[in-house]
């Protein structure tokens, strides 16, 4: 099979840009973004991510506004329109490669819209290739870069539409292609791994935008090889970062993000304290992450030529969360995205920030 970027010659692999070099299920290839305005009256997640090995193109939208999330997830068959990004009512268009992107959301059930341009203002960061084995047996292998810059467009909410400019609102860009655990759907024939858990602590992942900068930086309890890393991005250059101190802040229960600040140190001397403050969280789950589709099958999982689903949550609370049927519940994990204000020296401007409070030894996920 042959597609449009068949056309251009950055073939890598004796195979059109239809297949993949691998045959696992797991591998897949695709954008996530958080987007938030700096006051905190909107913030989202979103993601659209292909899974050619399955035939399988899938995204989701999860928007909090007013302590509500609203949760949209949907998913087609990728064959034969597997060059257009789009799923259902969900799409993003590559207006300038690496310098901005188009995301939109038309009407669906759940009563959300979105039409908003990410114009990067800072200089990518690639990551190496991370692997991990566990007992030996290959778990993940995959590459991601990150960037960030302004936002400008709008959001609907029911009859509210909400306007976003660029000097107040901010994304964050996350693309990675490989194998990635807990994608693709359940490996129901191998055997669970026996070591290697996620070691109990505090895990941040962080990436920023100021008005004249960006960054990113890792913490994470086991020691990871990237964890104590981080770079300063700007529109000219990359800075390295040597030296991260975190002091983050809770909400009653210790579990979810309400405030602190970190300290970076970068290569050329310079020290950088900014402060955060919380505007909200939005739930993974919401998205699909750990089983959070209807079916408990994850992302990646064909569910027919075109599907579609959602739900709406009350995520007031810090931990408890409200269904449309007035049932409370607590997910068995702390994962969430928080969204902050963050204000350093060059003014103020937003992170994504998940903070994750690893309460005890995880699967690999």
């Amino acid at each position: 099979m042959l597609i449009g970027m068949d056309e251009y010659p950055f073939h890598q692999i004796a195979e059109s840009f239809a297949g993949a070099a691998t045959g696992d299920p797991s591998w897949n290839d695709g954008h996530y973004f958080g987007i938030t305005d700096h006051d905190g009256r909107v913030s989202l997640t979103a993601s659209i991510r292909l899974y050619p090995n399955n035939d399988v193109i899938d995204g989701f939208v999860c928007l909090r506004h007013r302590d509500k999330q609203y949760n949209v997830r949907v998913s087609r068959r990728l064959r034969p329109d597997i060059d257009t990004l789009r799923v259902g009512p969900l799409g993003m268009e590559i207006a300038e490669p690496m310098k901005s992107v188009r995301l939109f959301l038309e009407p669906n059930e759940r009563g959300i819209e979105l039409d908003l341009l990410c114009t990067t203002t800072v200089t990518p960061v690639r990551s190496p290739v991370e692997t991990t084995r566990i007992d030996g047996r290959l778990v993940s292998e995959r590459t991601t870069y990150e960037v960030t810059g302004s936002v400008a467009g709008w959001v609907r909410v029911a009859d509210e539409r909400i306007e976003l400019r660029d000097d107040t609102a901010s994304f964050f860009r996350n693309h990675s292609w490989g194998m990635h655990p807990g994608r693709g759907g359940p490996r129901t024939y191998a055997a669970p791994g026996q070591s290697k858990r996620r070691t109990p602590g505090v895990r941040q992942w962080v990436l920023f935008r100021t008005p004249g900068s960006g960054g990113h930086f890792f913490l994470d309890p086991s020691g990871r090889r990237a964890s104590g890393r981080g770079v300063l991005m700007y529109p000219d250059r990359l800075v390295d970062v040597t030296e991260v101190e975190s002091a983050p802040e809770f909400h009653d229960g210790g579990r979810r993000l309400s405030g602190g600040s970190f300290t970076l140190t970068a290569a050329d001397g310079a020290v950088t304290t900014y402060k955060v403050t919380d505007l909200g969280w939005v739930y993974c789950q919401g998205g699909g992450y750990f089983g959070g589709w209807d079916d408990g099958l994850g992302q990646g999982v064909f569910r027919g030529d075109s599907y579609a689903e959602g739900e709406v949550w009350d995520v007031s609370h810090p931990t408890t969360v409200v269904d449309e049927s007035g049932r409370s519940f607590e997910f068995d994990h702390d994962w969430a995205e928080n969204f902050v204000r963050l204000t350093g020296p060059d003014g103020v401007g937003a992170a994504h920030y998940e903070c994750v409070v690893i309460r005890e030894a995880e699967q690999w996920s």
